[in-house]
């Protein structure tokens, strides 16, 4: 017996390396794809929300490569994950598909598998709620998310966060609350949050935090790993997404808009970190090749301490593109546009990038589509637009000057409002999103903002 023992130790020893490679793998898919060529598989989660009967959800996909890609697609909620669906789609491609919207805790998982793709969601509110959100999904999950985009300050609003849990493992998970007025709070109820496998759940704002204009969120798990967005509903109409930041935000990113009323909010959110320190916070506007880059007036000698959050006003006039830059500290910014009805938009920040997927944010006929392109680099830089399949094959080449934001022909973007484009350039990088209208008599009624899907290098 005594020879066996040896032995016996080294099959505990394999079956325990092997179980953990297992379990490991299935706790987090293979990453996408880098400078060292293009992943075999990789996932996208999609915290998209939702809300009664009524709601439409879309998920968005588009493949630049030359492969074909499968897809496994998840749906989420409190219950037992729905059984996954499968897809293909071809080279070039771009597809919408119909998901499940009733719920505010609705989420989405979507595993790729011979072909990176880039996935973003597109939600119209029903049931008595109105409004189109858009937003990229996230290629990965994490354990501290910053979602600055909260506010609790109209009666008749609602301001959810969205966190999913899209692996075979439990979640641990609290939840701080930043706001302008208060110290972070910190409820019991927010604290040491269990997310069971394969589930996604809403936190309501308006049950902790009323009142205030501005209420971030900062996720931290504790075990296992999530993925988070903010969902605001809109009393008066209207909808928006913002996905959170993973870590660490850059200090210094760009943020892209415009075809909104002209009324700009930036809520800028500061992490606790012991320190009692301050972040200052200063940006100018891109705005056409005509004008100059602008400073905000709303940003004038604006910081905020360690542990807050804060809601920073602009007036925008036309396409127009924040770049702001953050010093003493991280932070997390959001930002809020009006359309010039009831909806509003939400973007987060970007930093350039040479190839773009850009997602349709219109939700049906008619529709008054937009895109801009954003260059705050120093020499401009010429854009290559082409439509994905089933769209026309049709391509555009726009020039943007330095330090500018140019709004795409309106030609172009009609030749089909809701198909997917992609955006390149040889010659510099940029940073691109749609700003769309849609529905009602005049194609107006909604409005909807999203950023780009950066392309990474070796994935087309």
């Amino acid at each position: 017996m005594r020879r066996l023992q040896p032995v016996a130790a080294l099959v505990v020893l394999v079956l325990l390396v092997g179980g953990a490679a297992y379990a490991d793998r299935e706790f987090a898919p293979e990453p996408g794809p880098g400078t060292d060529g293009p992943a075999r598989s990789g996932a996208w989660f999609c915290p998209t929300g939702g809300g009664p009967e009524g709601w439409e959800v879309f998920l968005q996909v588009a493949n630049p490569g030359d492969r074909p890609a499968t897809l496994h697609v998840r749906t989420l909620g409190s219950g037992r994950p729905q059984p996954a669906e499968t897809f293909e789609v071809d080279p070039g491609a771009f597809l919408q598909i119909p998901v499940e919207g009733r719920g505010r805790g609705r989420s989405h998982v979507v595993e790729w598998f011979g072909q990176w793709v880039g996935v973003g969601w597109l939600a119209h509110a029903g049931g008595g709620e109105g409004g189109v959100a858009a937003e990229p999904c996230a290629p990965t999950a994490g354990a501290r998310w910053l979602l600055p985009d909260g506010t609790t300050e109209t009666e008749g609003d609602h301001d959810y966060v969205v966190v999913m849990n899209p692996f075979a493992r439990e979640a641990v998970l609290s939840l701080s609350l930043l706001s302008e007025r208060r110290e972070p709070v910190l409820q019991g109820d927010l604290t040491d949050v269990i997310l069971r496998p394969f589930r996604s759940v809403a936190f309501e704002l308006n049950e902790v935090v009323l009142g205030e204009r501005t209420v971030a969120t900062l996720v931290e798990v504790s075990v296992g790993r999530v993925a988070a967005a903010t969902l605001g509903v809109s009393g008066t109409g209207g909808i928006r997404s913002a996905l959170g930041y993973l870590g660490t935000p850059d200090a210094d990113l760009v943020f892209p808009g415009g075809a909104d009323s002209g009324r700009t909010e930036l809520p800028v959110m500061s992490a606790p970190s012991g320190g009692g320190s301050r972040v200052t916070l200063t940006g100018d506007l891109l705005l056409t090749d005509e004008a100059p880059p602008q400073e905000v007036p709303g940003l004038a000698d604006a910081s905020i301490p360690d542990g807050s959050a804060r809601t920073f006003p602009a007036t925008t006039s036309g396409p127009s593109s924040l770049r702001l830059e953050a010093d003493g500290g991280p932070v997390a910014t959001v930002r809020r546009t009006f359309g010039t009805a009831s909806d509003q938009g939400a973007v987060t920040g970007a930093r350039p990038a040479d190839s773009w997927l850009v997602m349709p944010a219109v939700a049906g006929a008619p529709a008054n589509p937009g895109m801009v392109l954003a260059n705050p680099g120093p020499e401009p830089v010429e854009v290559t637009l082409r439509y994905l399949e089933p769209g026309p094959q049709e391509e555009l080449t726009v020039s943007v000057p330095p330090e500018a934001t140019v709004q795409v022909p309106a030609a172009f973007l009609f030749l089909a409002p809701e198909a997917g484009v992609w955006a390149q350039s040889g010659t510099g990088t940029f940073v691109v999103a749609s700003v769309s209208y849609s529905l009602g008599a005049e194609g107006q009624a909604t409005y909807a903002v999203a950023l780009g899907i950066p392309v990474p290098h070796g994935a087309a």
